[in-house]
């Protein structure tokens, strides 16, 4: 009976640990997977019998999550999980929130399907949350959560404002390029084919689409308009109304180009201008902002016994709720404040 004590006293050593938190992780987001998984196939099984019912009336589609020789694909990990993107897709679409995606990944120029990302992010989320509970705790779990579920937007958004703003930037460039290109005999589509070859990203890949559309038989202005709503660029659709309204009028439209593009840069320099001087307003809003937080950390830091009110007692609970949505407001009212539109 020496090896039954000594396996106890393993045992007892083992539970509790570190080392015993992992393995619970590890198999808790095992079994998470193996869930989504399981729900993924029995989806795939019940679509690939009616994509078999309807196999001799229609084409296969190529682009389907099902593969010809395994006989619908549900047996398959590839397959599941392209059942499980498409049912995203599906409860995306029927909410609305598909084609709000698609946009934002469009003007973010990321090479993502909406329906992946709709689908990964949470699952990561799920299994980030399982993982933190087990190991730290609940808290820890549903914060390392709502990064990873906040994280995609956010970097989306960051890096559309990024391209708008150099999109904005080379917009002035872009339309003396193509005045000249008018001067020197070359026609709309051709100016736009060559100053594309000449000037970098965002401009280029927006310019190359538009000819490319226009090639397919679509409109100039239509073309130009679309990629205006895609850069959310007002200069950019101003310059398509002076394009318009120079095909109905007449005119000469390399001055027209060179007078728009003189305009953009005026208003650009002005808004560079009003960005200096409300530098220091941004900065009274972001010490403002901070001086809060970063005070509670120091006294968490020095004296945790004077914050236990805050967070124990009902009338603390309320005062720090209210001094949070008092912090929030204060930012983007002085965001307000300062964001001085040109």
């Amino acid at each position: 009976m020496g090896w039954v004590s000594a396996l106890s006293l393993i045992g007892s050593g083992f539970i509790g640990s570190s080392a015993s938190r992992v393995l619970i992780a590890v198999l808790v987001a095992v079994a998470a997977g193996l869930l989504v998984l399981s729900i993924a196939v029995l989806l795939g099984r019940r679509e690939a019998k009616v994509q078999r019912q309807l196999a001799g009336y229609d084409l296969p589609d190529p682009t389907s999550g099902y593969d010809a020789d395994d006989g619908g694909g549900g047996g398959s990990e590839t397959a599941a999980v392209k059942q499980a993107v498409a049912m995203t897709s599906r409860l995306a679409d029927r909410a609305g929130l598909l084609q709000r995606t698609e946009a934002l990944l469009e003007s973010a120029d990321v090479p993502l399907r909406a329906a992946e990302l709709l689908f990964y992010t949470p699952a990561f989320a799920i299994l980030l949350f399982l993982a933190l509970a087990v190991l730290i705790g609940p808290i820890a779990g549903l914060i390392g959560a709502v990064v990873v579920l906040i994280a995609p937007t956010a970097y989306l958004n960051k890096r559309v404002r990024e391209r708008q703003l150099k999109f904005e930037r080379q917009l002035p460039d872009t339309l003396v390029l193509l005045a000249s290109s008018l001067r020197a005999g070359f026609s709309l589509m051709q100016g736009l084919e060559a100053v594309a070859q000449e000037i970098a990203d965002p401009m280029q890949k927006e310019l190359q689409r538009v000819f490319t559309e226009v090639r397919l038989g679509r409109p100039v202005e239509d073309a130009l308009g679309d990629a205006a709503d895609r850069m959310d660029s007002n200069d950019l659709r101003w310059t398509v109304m002076a394009i318009r309204i120079q095909r109905e009028v007449g005119g000469n439209l390399a001055v027209l180009l060179d007078t728009v593009s003189d305009t953009m840069l005026k208003r650009e320099r002005i808004r560079r201008e009003l960005r200096a001087l409300t530098a220091e307003g941004r900065l009274s809003a972001i010490v403002l902002s901070c001086i809060s937080p970063l005070l509670l950390l120091a006294i968490w830091l020095i004296q945790p016994s004077y914050l236990q009110p805050l967070f124990h007692d009902f009338l603390g609970i309320c005062g720090l709720v209210f001094a949070i949505v008092m912090s929030v407001i204060g930012w983007f009212w002085l965001q307000r404040i300062v964001d001085i539109e040109v």
